[in-house]
């Protein structure tokens, strides 16, 4: 056994420092023997894996590796952030079996029974000195539920030894899987209990410095080019100096950059170029330099996740789309395993070039009917149709393609289970293309998972498609201007406009496009989507560079990147669809001032949201108005600024620290609570209600310092300045920039259960310098009460709004909710539309639906 210890405090009771194992992952090879709905169909399944036993051979160690079943695990010491979880949160496209092991010691003084608190996402077992003491079944997808049980915890011995503490919890994922655990401990004096993990080091006061200060620095960028500095920031409040190595990794461990250097307050690194590095997600690892770790094996590291492009942004429109597809195609073509990206080389004739085993290895995960299995298969049914034809094609990818689309799955109401999400916006669509494209390609084949021929499969999807086409044509999207899911959507489309035989389809189709690509104009700026989204990802609202909808927008009005996400690009650029290029004139012509206002129906049942957009050429600023405030939110973005692709400023609430997609909302994407927010133009007011038990009991804001030209925070406002743009951000219950952990200086946060947010916007043409706009602003009038406020804004008007009051502006009552379908300098259309006149300049163009 080891003689090391880390030794740390409760927080808050919670522990916070364990030595984690997993999760062991065991695919479920027959889902359709479990029935019913969740969570009792994952309850049969993980009482069917359950084993009473803990499974662990010995007391673990750091970095210890050992087996179960087969599958090799390693125990790796894991520090909670702010939100208490050891978080393993995960996503599987087929149906698994998850559990993960967390171990750590608990020391007191005397003998004595305590309450632990253990929460969980799933079922949970927790075992005391070999002891099993508890086990609870409950599976709760997104909001992890709480479970007390009593123990007793028995005094630290003469030899040292304390409470063993080892947690074993559970998932069933299939599709997105928030899987977390976190333990508290009450019933007792904090400052009588210490936690012990054991240690591979000696050096263990020198392993828990590197965890204090190693949060303490921050790179500028979420995403960079390559050939661009990568520059690591130490704050300026840094502890101590010291030597550290640092280097740049891949998801497999690669590493392509390393060094070591010292730390100091305020330092500015240079840690690599990127020139060094291809396309792709890297991180830098922060760690004890080399002879620390040899020496004395203190393996404590901290990573920053990243993103490398191959090509710089362009917010200046260039070229033709003729032009562009051609550099879209050959972008893509450079891609690595990526289905889309073979379909590039197969459109560019670059038949030596397409890598067969990267379109077998898509046709085994549609056979396995994995989730997304129809963004793929859209993909692969447009080769068939445009390639297989061609001397040149594989033949051995003929009979595989083939089988593939005679035995999938095309609609919920076939039989069988799977994992695949069908109902949704985006993936309704699909599968009702692939169901058309199938059928048209085989009419008179029996498909076998229906015993229906294509023929059958065609005229379904037809008709389920023309519905789809007809809704979003009169009444808009319900994932409205999701920058995720609109590429998706025109994956869907491009395939039906380019290969689709009825005209019906084929012509609706082009027209919906029409539509989606005039609100991504409206709502963009300089090639950022940068709209409030029905859903939406981390990584994409932190960086409009990492937007699917950025390599689209370049492709076709020469603003934005292309990026990591090939499908709708490439779809796009093999489809021959015609592009309106007064669209483009909408996304990119500088106007002094656009107010556009659009309602959407977002559901079945008729609910709406209600949203407007402030452009101007320095910023744009976005909202959706009045939307289910104080109801639970899911992927909803509901506010942002945005001044050019990484300087973007939001406010949300979030459940959890994690940023993963698991997590629906997580710490930047959704809101666990919706706010109420209206929004006049240049100023934004949003109101957030939290429970008084809320897990975090924050708001915070996205506030990227090293993306604005200038920034300062003080007075309860946070100013910053990019460009000719201004921000003035304020938060009732005061707000202070972060700067430590996975946001350091990118994060405002303001505690508090009720807090006013207020975005005031200005421009250099208005507000004279940045020092005067500050000025300005703190001397405007602000008066909160509660959930109630009354703002002067730098235009002279008078506001007030409040959670149960309306947004007044000079005594009159602005509506929030009510408008027109669109209604802005291009177009007015009612809702629901059967049709949209598009007005820019002398032109018209008229979308029939």
């Amino acid at each position: 056994m080891t003689s090391s210890y880390l030794e740390y405090e409760l927080h808050d009771g919670y522990i916070h420092n364990w030595l984690v194992a997993g999760p062991q992952a065991i695919a479920i090879p027959d889902p359709d023997h479990y029935t019913g709905e969740e969570p009792d169909r994952k309850l049969q399944i993980a009482r069917h894996y359950y084993t009473p036993e803990n499974l662990i051979p010995q007391t673990p160690v750091d970095r210890e590796s050992f087996t179960i079943d087969e599958t090799a695990l390693t125990w790796r010491y894991t520090r909670c952030l702010d939100d208490h979880f050891v978080d393993k949160s995960t996503f599987h496209h087929t149906w698994h079996y998850l559990r993960s092991w967390a171990y750590t010691q608990l020391h007191v003084w005397d003998t004595q029974e305590v309450t632990f608190i253990i929460t969980t996402n799933g079922p949970a077992d927790v075992w005391i000195n070999g002891e099993h003491v508890h086990r609870h079944e409950h599976f709760h997808h997104q909001q992890p539920a709480s479970v007390s049980f009593t123990a007793t915890l028995r005094a630290t011995d003469d030899e040292g030894k304390g409470n063993e503490i080892l947690v074993r919890f559970e998932e069933v994922a299939a599709r997105e899987c928030p899987y977390v655990m976190a333990m508290r401990v009450t019933g007792i004096a904090l400052e009588d209990v210490e936690v012990k993990v054991p240690s591979a080091t000696t050096r263990t006061i020198r392993h828990m410095m590197l965890e204090r200060v190693l949060e303490q620095a921050c790179i500028e960028e979420v995403a960079n080019y390559r050939g661009k500095v990568v520059n690591l920031h130490w704050a300026d409040d840094l502890e101590a100096n010291f030597n550290y190595q640092y280097s740049i990794q891949d998801p497999r461990n690669r590493i392509y950059v390393s060094g070591e250097t010292e730390a100091k307050p305020g330092e500015v690194a240079d840690i690599g170029h990127g020139f060094r590095i291809w396309q792709g997600p890297f991180r830098v690892v922060l760690s004890d330099v080399a002879k620390e770790i040899a020496f004395w094996n203190v393996r404590y590291q901290w990573e920053i996740p990243f993103y490398i492009l191959d090509n710089a942004y362009s917010e200046a429109p260039y070229g033709t789309v003729e032009e562009r597809s051609l550099e879209a195609l050959t972008y893509a073509a450079t891609q690595k395993d990526n289905l889309y990206a073979e379909i590039a080389r197969f459109e560019l004739g670059k038949w030596e070039d397409v890598d067969q085993d990267v379109i077998l290895r898509a046709i085994a995960s549609i056979n396995a009917r994995s989730d997304c299995s129809d963004f793929d298969l859209v993909g692969l049914l447009g080769v068939m149709y445009r390639y297989m034809d061609q001397e040149q094609f594989p033949a051995a990818l003929k009979a595989p393609l083939k089988d593939c689309v005679l035995n999938f799955k095309y609609w919920h109401d076939e039989p069988g289970a799977d994992a695949m999400c069908y109902t949704t916006e985006n993936h309704s669509i699909l599968f009702h293309t692939c169901e058309i494209l199938a059928g048209q390609l085989y009419p008179d084949e029996v498909f076998t998972n229906a015993g229906q021929t294509g023929q059958w499969h065609r005229e379904k999807g037809e008709r389920l498609a023309l519905a789809w086409l007809k809704t979003r044509g009169a009444t808009g999207f319900w994932e409205w201007d999701s920058n995720c899911y609109f590429e998706e959507d025109l994956l869907a489309l491009a395939h039906l406009v380019s290969l689709a035989e009825s005209e019906e389809v084929v012509e609706l189709a082009a027209v919906v496009i029409d539509k989606m690509l005039f609100t991504l104009a409206l709502n963009s700026y300089k090639g950022v989507f940068g709209s409030t989204h029905g859903r939406t990802y981390s990584p994409m609202i932190k960086s409009g560079q990492l937007e699917p909808t950025s390599g689209i927008c370049r492709l076709l009005w020469g603003q934005g990147v292309f990026n990591q996400h090939l499908r709708g690009l490439v779809a796009m650029a093999c489809s021959g669809y015609d592009f309106p290029l007064l669209i483009g004139e909408i996304a990119t012509q500088p106007v002094d001032e656009m107010w556009n206002r659009e309602r959407h129906i977002i559901n079945a049942a008729g609910a709406e949201v209600n949203k407007v957009t402030y452009r101007t050429p320095d910023y744009m600023l976005a909202s959706a108005q009045d939307y289910k405030p104080g109801e639970k939110g899911y992927q909803e973005h509901i506010w942002q600024a945005t001044f050019g692709p990484d300087a973007v400023v939001f406010v949300n609430h979030p459940p959890v620290l994690s940023e993963d997609g698991a997590h629906r909302p997580n710490f930047w994407a959704g809101n666990f609570i919706l706010p109420r927010v209206a929004q006049w133009k240049d100023v934004l007011f949003a109101l957030h209600n939290l429970p008084e038990d809320d897990w975090l009991g924050f708001t915070h804001a996205h506030f990227p310092v090293y993306m604005f030209d200038a920034y300062e925070v003080r007075d309860n406002w946070a100013f910053a300045r990019k460009g000719d743009g201004y921000l003035a951000l304020y938060a009732s219950t005061g707000l202070a920039l972060v700067k430590r952990g996975p946001a350091a200086y990118r994060e405002l946060r303001a505690y508090g259960p009720q807090t006013v947010w207020i975005c005031q916007m200005g421009r250099a043409a208005l507000d004279g310098d940045f020092a005067n706009f500050q000025e300005k602003v703190l001397g405007l009038h602000v008066d909160v009460q509660g959930l109630t406020v009354r703002y002067r804004s730098l235009r002279g008007e008078t506001f007030s709004f409040g959670w149960d009051a309306p947004l007044v502006r000079d005594g009159v009552a602005v509506p929030l909710t009510g408008f027109k379908h669109y209604e802005n300098p291009y177009c007015v259309a009612e809702l629901p539309a059967p049709e949209m006149d598009i007005h820019v300049g002398d032109y018209v163009m008229r979308l029939a639906f």
